[in-house]
């Protein structure tokens, strides 16, 4: 009688877990995506660190590779380009905390080459640098869950 008895509790406290375990949120998940299907996800974490993950990530577990983690982000906006050899620049506010990893290479931090970007992506209209008719790029506000494309047209 007490085996079984055992076996019952074992059993319910299995069964909470797993269920505790499901219905732990992972963090709010938005996809924004260029042509080609160059897609990005921004996985707001509960712990206040946003991921910017290459492609349409779905997995619950934290990206292992081809993600950009932001933290101390004082600004809510970033930018998303999409570079001729089908990578894709992340311009993110130099005031964030960033760790990039990506082995092999798809996704990249404008900053990084800031000084080859902009003559490759940007001019000058005398005021403010602004991105080339030809750049295809997204400008996507975090705290607000929504993209703007190059038209201005809002992506949601």
């Amino acid at each position: 009688m007490k085996k079984i008895f055992m076996i019952l509790v074992l059993g319910f406290v299995f069964l909470f877990l797993l269920v505790m375990n499901s219905c732990k949120s992972d963090g709010m998940r938005s996809f924004y995506c260029l042509s080609g299907n160059k897609c990005v996800t921004v996985l707001k974490s509960d712990n206040e660190n946003i991921y910017i993950i290459y492609g349409m990530y779905k997995n619950r577990e934290k990206p292992s590779d081809n993600y950009i983690k932001m933290s101390n982000n004082r600004y809510s906006n970033i930018h998303m380009i999409l570079s001729k050899d089908g990578k894709l620049l992340i311009d993110i506010d130099k005031n964030a905390t960033i760790v990039k990893q990506s082995s092999n290479g798809l996704i990249e931090l404008y900053k990084e080459n800031k000084v080859l970007n902009d003559s490759l992506y940007t001019y000058f209209d005398g005021k403010y640098n602004r991105y080339k008719k030809e750049v295809d790029f997204i400008s996507i506000n975090i705290q607000e869950n929504y993209a703007t494309d190059k038209d201005g047209k809002k992506i949601e």
